[in-house]
């Protein structure tokens, strides 16, 4: 618990990007392309996040960074897949 109010800005902050990129999808989801662009732009917002917050807080090493980008590389392909239909 002492560790999430000390970091309930960084919480914060993900939640508003999260939450602005979801409301963002839905309000492109007429427009595949631009839907695509917003997904994109939302998950590079989370890896950026994620690599600043570790490097703010002196934690950051090859190994995070390697982990975020994974993370976001396969969120970008689910969600390609569920935009695409599967097709």
């Amino acid at each position: 618990m002492k560790k999430l109010k000390k970091h309930i800005g960084y919480y914060l902050s993900l939640l508003a990007i999260f939450t602005t990129g979801f409301l963002l999808t839905v309000y492109t989801s007429p427009n595949l392309n631009l839907q695509k662009l917003t997904v994109t732009l939302t998950i590079i917002a989370y890896v950026l996040w994620g690599i600043f917050h570790h490097f703010i807080n002196h934690e950051l090493t090859k190994r995070i960074v390697i982990e975020y980008s994974l993370i976001g590389l396969l969120g970008l392909s689910i969600l390609f897949f569920v935009i695409e239909g599967g097709a």
